[in-house]
């Protein structure tokens, strides 16, 4: 990932870690501001959603790329006490995964390593990471590293993919929260999105044995950048 991105993320951190809540976990994830905030209600709701469309059980090995403070996994782990991985480049939110989720197995990494390698996943999933990715090359190496690592009929779940059909209105959006359209490209400065087109991931998907693609909606239509956004499941 760019170096900037990886500043951002590695200063990211809670205030009180000695009695964590969900709420501190979505904050720390940078789900606070704008179009991309999350409610506690709705992030339940969201989270809800992905355990419906993969039946997830107690013995499930659940793995998160990029999964920041755990706040996904911990809401996950209010439903069904599972199997959790997670990795994460940045220390500071992965030791709070760590104190969050304290019998889940957190390693500091970029996703592009592989780890865990005797472990065989049900779930693997990524939420809002794919955008700070370097290049369309690296998110296909994560991919055919870690769909490898998914039993046969286990799920990939990507989730708030940013949408090449939609990038200039992302842009234009997203700039209105600021003075002037220079300024939130002085903001963004080195701190670029990475767009996909739905096409070509899922033909990448397909070449390398992924079956049942499918795009889904945001289950939260409140969510900001569900207009900008797809999210995608498959099998093994």
């Amino acid at each position: 990932m760019a170096d900037k991105w990886k500043e951002i993320w590695s200063k990211k951190t809670i205030k009180n870690d000695s009695n964590i809540s969900l709420e501190q976990l979505i904050l720390a994830d940078g789900f606070d501001t704008g179009v991309g905030s999350y409610n506690l209600f709705e992030w339940r709701e969201m989270v809800a959603d992905i355990f419906q469309r993969t039946s997830l059980t107690i013995d499930s090995n659940i793995l998160e790329l990029g999964c920041g403070s755990g706040a996904f996994l911990y809401a996950i782990n209010e439903i069904v006490e599972a199997n959790f991985y997670g990795i994460d480049y940045s220390n500071s939110l992965i030791d709070v995964a760590k104190k969050a989720i304290p019998n889940g197995n957190f390693i500091a990494d970029e996703a592009i390593q592989k780890n865990f390698s005797s472990i065989l996943f049900d779930l693997v999933l990524s939420h809002s990471v794919f955008q700070y990715f370097p290049s369309i090359e690296y998110s296909e190496k994560v991919l055919e590293n870690w769909c490898s690592k998914i039993k046969k009929n286990g799920f990939l779940v990507l989730l708030d993919i940013n949408d090449a059909e939609f990038e200039t209105n992302y842009h234009s959006e997203r700039s209105k929260e600021y003075r002037s359209l220079e300024e939130y490209e002085s903001n963004y400065k080195d701190l670029n999105h990475l767009f996909y087109e739905k096409r070509s991931l899922y033909n990448f998907l397909k070449s390398i044995g992924m079956k049942d693609i499918d795009f889904f909606p945001h289950c939260v239509s409140s969510y900001g950048n569900s207009k900008f956004r797809f999210n995608l499941i498959c099998r093994r």
